[in-house]
């Protein structure tokens, strides 16, 4: 085209901003893949918002990378999983 410049509509990003109380931690239920287990977890974000990790009431810990959520629910929306729907 005529006239056009290269890089005009560069985009531009934000960086990610995880609010204090999970960096800090906060309670959440965690279910476990193999069964109907829910287990009460403390849950940490990274500061910038690339790993979640969390430790249960024995401090067994685990990590897991953010780009592998599928889905995370609140409040009345927070059932427990179907068999076979368990991440």
């Amino acid at each position: 085209m005529a006239g056009a410049q290269a890089g005009v509509h560069a985009l531009q990003l934000k960086p990610v901003s995880v609010p204090e109380n999970l960096k800090k931690g906060s309670k959440f239920m965690k279910w476990d893949d193999d069964s109907t287990t829910v287990t009460p977890v403390t849950l940490k974000v990274d500061p910038q918002g690339l790993f979640l990790y969390w430790a249960d009431q024995n401090k067994e810990t685990d990590l897991l990378e953010i780009s592998l959520v599928k889905d995370a629910r609140t409040g009345k929306y927070a059932r427990n999983p179907k068999v076979g729907h368990v991440l």
